[in-house]
C-alpha cells in the first residue's frame, strides 16, 4: 500500500480557518479511493501561494521528501501547492526526482503537461484577483473613502469602512510641525523638541527627522502628506514580490497613474501654510539636490560620537568656522552629547597628533606588531568558534541519520519523527551555511618590508594635508589619509574644555605593496591583511 501525505493551505486571515480542515477531509477521502495510507499532514494557514517563502508547512513537506517517507502528495488542487508557474514546476521537479507523485482531488495525478497548464491557470487567477482588488480600491477612493493606510492625525470612523475623521490632539501636533518648519526650524530640531515634550509619535516612541521629512517621490512623511491639505492621492506605489526572497517591495508609479480627489473635510493645515512648506522643501531639498556639489572634508564619514557611536554631521558655521554635532542627538535628541565641535580644529588636532606619533618611525613596527597580535587573537577565536560549530553540525547531522534509521526499522512513529526531524534539519542546514560562509583558519600573516615602506610614505604625506588651509584637499592626499585612519571618535566634553579624540587606524595602505606572506603556509600564494581590524593609533 502506498504512503501518502496531505498538504492544505488557505491564503489570508479573511478566509475561514476551517478551510484547512475541509481540505484535509477531502484529501483523506481521495486517499481512500487511491488505496493509499495517510502517514502525515502538512498545512499553512493564511499564507499566500504566490511564493514558496514563509510557508513552513510546505518547507517541512519538501524536507520530509528527502527521507523517502512517502510516495504521494495529495492536495485539493495544484493551486494549494503554488499559484506561481515557476514554483509549481520546482516542486514537481523535486518530488519527481525523489519518486514522489502529486495527486489532486481536482485533477488526479499531475504530470508535466498538467503542471504547465495548471501553473498558468493558477498564476492567471492570482494576477486577475489582484487586479480586481485594485479595481475595488480605485472605486473606494473615487467614492470619497480611504483605501487603507493610517495617517497621523486621523482615525477610522466606526461603522463606516474607509471613513476617516480628524484626531484633534494629533492635528495640533501636525500644525505645529508645519509652522515650525515654515519659520526655518530644521526637522531634526523639531523632532528633538517633540521628544523632549514626550509628544506621541506616529510609530514607536520617538520622533525622527525622517518621520517629518518623508520621501518626495512616495509622498510620505508629515511635511509631504497631501491629505493634510485636504487632498487624497492614492496609487503612488505598487507592491511586487522579489522572486529571490519572497519579500514584497514597493515600486513608484508614474504620476499619470495616481488617483486624486479633494477631501476638504479632512484638511488640517491651511492652504497657504502648506504651500509655503512645499516651497521651502523644494528650495532646500528638491529634485536637483542629489546633483548639487557637496563639500568634501578630510574626515567626512570618519567621525563618530563617543557616547552613542552615531555619526557626526555638519550643523552650519558661526564666526569661528564650520561645526559638527552628534547626528543622533540632532535626529531624535536621544544622545546626551549635545556639544558642537569645530571641524577645522578637529582636523588639525588629528593630523598634528598623527605626525607627532609617527615622527619616530619605529612606531610603525610597533603598530604592525599590534596588528599581528590582534590578527592572531581573531584567528584563534575563529578556530575555536569553527571547531565548536563543526561539532554542533556533526551532532545535528548524526541526529537526523539516527531518526531516519529508526523510521526505516519501524521504531518510531511518523508523526513523532516529523516533529523531531524538522528542528534538527533546520539546525543542520543553518550550521552548514555558516561553516561554508566562514573563511577557513589560516596562519598569521607576515608583512613584507616593502609594505612597511609604503606605509611610511603615507605617513609622510600628512604634511601636505596640514599645509592645506582653504578649499578641498587633493583626492590622492585624502585617499592616502583614509588608508591610515579608519575612524575618529569624538568624546563628550563640556563647553570650553579641550577636545577629547581617539583615532583608530587600519592597514589598508599595506595592500598597496601587494606583498604579504603567510609564515606557515604552503607557499602557493600570498594573503592580504584583514582590513576590518581597527586598532588604536592614539
Amino acid at each position: 500500500m502506498k504512503r501518502a501525505v496531505i498538504y492544505a493551505r488557505y491564503s489570508t486571515d479573511l478566509q475561514n480557518d476551517q478551510s484547512v480542515e475541509d481540505q484535509i477531509r477531502l484529501c483523506k477521502a481521495h486517499a481512500e479511493r487511491l488505496g493509499a495510507v495517510i502517514v502525515g499532514e502538512y498545512f499553512d494557514r493564511a499564507k499566500s501561494g504566490a511564493s514558496m517563502f514563509g510557508r513552513p508547512g510546505l518547507s517541512n513537506l519538501m524536507q520530509a521528501a528527502e527521507t523517502s517517507g512517502f510516495d504521494i502528495v495529495i492536495a485539493e488542487a495544484t493551486d494549494r501547492l503554488s499559484r506561481d508557474i515557476g514554483d509549481l514546476a520546482h516542486i514537481h521537479k523535486n518530488l519527481t526526482f525523489r519518486a514522489v507523485e502529486i495527486n489532486c482531488v481536482n485533477g488526479g495525478r499531475i504530470e508535466t503537461l498538467q503542471v504547465g497548464m495548471y501553473g498558468v491557470i493558477g498564476q492567471m487567477q492570482r494576477e486577475e484577483g489582484a487586479k480586481k482588488v485594485r479595481r475595488g480600491m480605485v472605486g473606494v477612493v473615487r467614492s470619497g473613502r480611504s483605501a487603507g493606510g493610517k495617517a497621523f492625525g486621523y482615525e477610522p470612523v466606526p461603522g463606516q469602512p474607509g471613513g476617516l475623521r480628524i484626531v484633534d490632539e494629533e492635528a495640533d501636533t501636525v500644525r505645529r510641525i508645519f509652522r515650525l518648519y515654515a519659520s526655518g526650524t530644521a526637522p531634526r530640531t523639531i523632532a528633538a523638541t517633540l521628544n523632549s515634550e514626550n509628544a506621541p509619535a506616529p510609530r514607536g516612541s520617538k520622533w525622527n527627522a525622517s518621520t517629518i521629512n518623508g520621501n518626495g517621490q512616495r509622498g510620505n512623511g508629515i511635511l509631504r502628506n497631501p491629505l493634510y491639505n485636504g487632498e487624497f492621492i492614492w496609487n503612488r506605489v505598487r507592491m511586487v514580490k522579489d522572486p529571490s526572497t519572497g519579500r514584497r517591495i514597493s515600486r513608484i508609479n508614474d504620476d499619470t497613474e495616481f488617483e486624486r480627489r479633494d477631501a476638504p473635510e479632512l484638511r488640517i493645515v491651511d492652504a497657504d501654510l502648506f504651500a509655503a512648506v512645499q516651497h521651502r522643501k523644494e528650495v532646500t531639498g528638491g529634485a536637483h539636490k542629489a546633483k548639487m556639489p557637496r563639500s568634501k572634508r578630510l574626515l567626512s564619514g570618519l567621525l563618530r560620537c563617543g557616547c552613542c557611536d552615531g555619526g557626526m554631521a555638519l550643523v552650519g558655521p558661526d564666526r569661528s568656522g564650520n561645526r559638527i554635532q552628534c547626528s543622533t542627538f540632532r535626529e531624535s535628541g536621544s544622545c546626551e552629547n549635545k556639544r558642537r565641535y569645530y571641524i577645522e580644529r578637529i582636523e588639525t588636532q588629528v593630523v598634528d597628533s598623527l605626525r607627532l606619533q609617527f615622527a619616530d618611525t619605529s612606531i610603525i613596527e610597533a603598530y604592525v606588531d599590534e596588528y599581528k597580535a590582534e590578527r592572531r587573537r581573531i584567528a584563534n577565536d575563529g578556530r575555536r568558534n569553527r571547531s565548536a560549530m563543526e561539532k554542533k553540525f556533526a551532532d545535528a547531522r548524526d541526529g537526523v541519520a539516527k531518526i531516519v534509521e529508526k523510521i526505516s526499522k519501524g521504531l518510531i512513529e511518523d508523526e513523532e519523527a516529523a516533529f523531531l526531524l524538522a528542528p534538527l534539519r533546520a539546525e543542520r542546514d543553518r550550521l552548514k551555511r555558516e561553516l561554508e560562509a566562514q573563511d577557513k583558519p589560516s596562519n598569521i600573516i607576515e608583512l613584507h618590508p616593502r609594505a612597511v615602506t609604503r606605509f611610511r610614505e603615507n605617513i609622510e604625506s600628512l604634511s601636505q594635508i596640514v599645509a592645506l588651509k582653504d578649499g578641498e584637499p587633493d583626492a590622492d592626499i585624502v585617499s592616502a589619509f583614509r588608508e591610515l585612519v579608519a575612524a575618529v571618535i569624538v568624546h563628550q566634553t563640556s563647553k570650553g574644555e579641550p577636545y577629547a579624540l581617539q583615532i583608530k587606524g587600519h592597514l589598508t595602505s599595506l595592500l598597496k605593496s601587494g606583498i604579504v606572506g603567510d609564515n606557515g603556509g604552503s607557499g602557493r600564494g600570498t594573503r592580504t591583511p584583514d582590513t576590518r581590524i581597527m586598532i588604536p593609533l592614539l
